[in-house]
Order: C-alpha cells, then sequence, then structure tokens
C-alpha cells in the first residue's frame, strides 16, 4: 500500500493502515501508531477532540502495536501482549469498556473475550474480537442482531458470539452486519439483512449467524464488509459478492442487489486480496 503524499514524521516505515469514515491510522515497523483526520469524538488517541490534518501519535501506542481497526467514529488497535485499546465514539459501548462515555485517549478493552485477541474488526456502532483460542467476541449496537448472541440488545462489554467458540480464523464488519470465516472455509454472517448482505437467500435479519449460501461459500480465504454489502475471496482465487449494488459495488455488471452470492466479474481467478468500502470494493 502507498501512502501517497502522506506528510509528517510518521509515515516512514509503514506497515498496516485503517480508515473509518472520516479519519485514518496507520502502524509503523516500530510498532508506534499514527492518525490523522476528523477527530470529534477523540478517535484519533492523542487526548483532544481536534482534528489532524498532519499525521499524530496515539497515546501509548508508541511501540508495541501490532494490528488495528477504524470504525465509523472510533478506533482499536492491539498490542503485542494480547491487549486491546480502543479510543473515540462510544455511545452504544462499541469500544467494550464497560460505559457509553467516549475517550480521546486508549483505553482498555475489558471482560473474557478481550485476553489473547489476535484481530479486530469494527462497523459503524459495534466491534469484533477474535481471540487466539478461535473465539469470537462482540461489543456494542445490536439492534439488527449483528453481535451474534441471539438477542438485539446492546452490550457495552464483550459477549460471545453463538456458535462462534472456536475455530473461527477471519472475522468482518460492515455497517450493522458481520461476518466470520470459519478454519473450514465456511462462511459465516449476523445482523442486518435488508438488501442480503448476510448472502443466506433471504433479506431477513438474523442475532445469531447464519450459513452464507450458494457455492460461492465453500473454501473461503478472506472476507470484507461494507455498509450494506459483503465480499469474499476462495482459495481457488475467485470473489464473490453479495448484498446491496446500487452502485455496481458487487461488481458483477448490474446494479441489481442479491441476497446470494455472486461472482464478481473478471475476478474467476487470481485475486490475491480483497477490500469495502462504504459502497465500493476493490480487489488486487
Amino acid at each position: 500500500l502507498l501512502l501517497t503524499g502522506a506528510i509528517g514524521a510518521g509515515v516512514s516505515g509503514v506497515v498496516a493502515v485503517s480508515a473509518g469514515t472520516t479519519h485514518s491510522l496507520f502502524l509503523k515497523a516500530d510498532g508506534s501508531l499514527w492518525a490523522m483526520g476528523d477527530n470529534t469524538f477523540g478517535q484519533l488517541g492523542d487526548g483532544t477532540t481536534t482534528e489532524a490534518l498532519t499525521p499524530v501519535a496515539v497515546l501509548g501506542a508508541s511501540s508495541g502495536v501490532v494490528a488495528v481497526a477504524a470504525g465509523y467514529y472510533q478506533s482499536a488497535f492491539l498490542k503485542a501482549d494480547g491487549s486491546l485499546w480502543a479510543m473515540g465514539r462510544n455511545f452504544y459501548g462499541q469500544l467494550g469498556l464497560g460505559d457509553n462515555t467516549d475517550r480521546s485517549e486508549p483505553a482498555a478493552v475489558i471482560g473474557a473475550g478481550t485476553s489473547g485477541v489476535v484481530s479486530v474488526a469494527m462497523g459503524y456502532y459495534h466491534s469484533l474480537f477474535l481471540k487466539a483460542d478461535g473465539s469470537l467476541w462482540a461489543t456494542g449496537y445490536n439492534s439488527a442482531g449483528q453481535l451474534g448472541d441471539g438477542s438485539t440488545t446492546g452490550s457495552n462489554v464483550p459477549v460471545a458470539v453463538s456458535g462462534a467458540s472456536s475455530g473461527v480464523v477471519a472475522v468482518a464488519a460492515g455497517g450493522s452486519h458481520s461476518l466470520f470465516l470459519l478454519a473450514d472455509g465456511s462462511l459465516w454472517a449476523m445482523g442486518q439483512n435488508s438488501f442480503g448482505q448476510l448472502g443466506d437467500g433471504s433479506t431477513t435479519s438474523s442475532n445469531v449467524p447464519v450459513a452464507v449460501s450458494g457455492a460461492g461459500a465453500n473454501g473461503v480465504v478472506m472476507v470484507t464488509a461494507g455498509v450494506l454489502h459483503s465480499l469474499f475471496l476462495k482459495a481457488d482465487g475467485s470473489l464473490w459478492a453479495m448484498g446491496y449494488n446500487d452502485y455496481g459495488q458487487l461488481g458483477d455488471g448490474t446494479t441489481t442487489s442479491s441476497n446470494v452470492p455472486v461472482a464478481v466479474s473478471g475476478a474467476s481467478s487470481g485475486v490475491l486480496a480483497v477490500a469495502a468500502g462504504d459502497y465500493h470494493s476493490l480487489f488486487t
């Protein structure tokens, strides 16, 4: 990834980057974390709510950071010791801190779900945490069942995702839906499904994980999600998509939404990686 035109002391040796709605974060090889952009809710984690037009250092993240994620107006990062830290908007408890207070500097995520975290994903108002033991945990807004715990009750501490106590290897968060990949290559989804973004052949939201249907859902190796659509990459290098398609974000040559996976045109093989923006998609 090339950060063209980025300036300031923070931009040499970048190894990972994540973008929220109006802010961005990047991780350097020395384990330090930097941020820029909108900071209305403290999502830059520099102790202020002042926007930054050039990168600023995230407090308490000068070393040891190994992964980063940006949500709508919130951010999180993972340290080498397995601890998880979050900052920014927390109105729905999406930071997993046990309260609903915004943070302008990083705070440690609490609860049984946050020891040994290896991956984190953030949606609009919810977050998901994958642990080294393969279990999946979620926190935040849950009106459509995106936490996958069998309820539509929000939580400001991490709760266990139903049927995901082991074997989870990857996770993605959309606007109000979530997806996770199991080691057997099967793909599961929960939450809002108004446009078929869960890919289960319906447009019914689900508060427990449902299996993504169709031939496209076998042998999945990577998954990503936009606000109302989802994409996944298979081991054979083919790319598939489902959900909202008014802007052609499914890449199937139409603007018709689909509640089952459809093949992305020109991406039947050789795809290496995929990413989803709010209403667009990219692959390499």
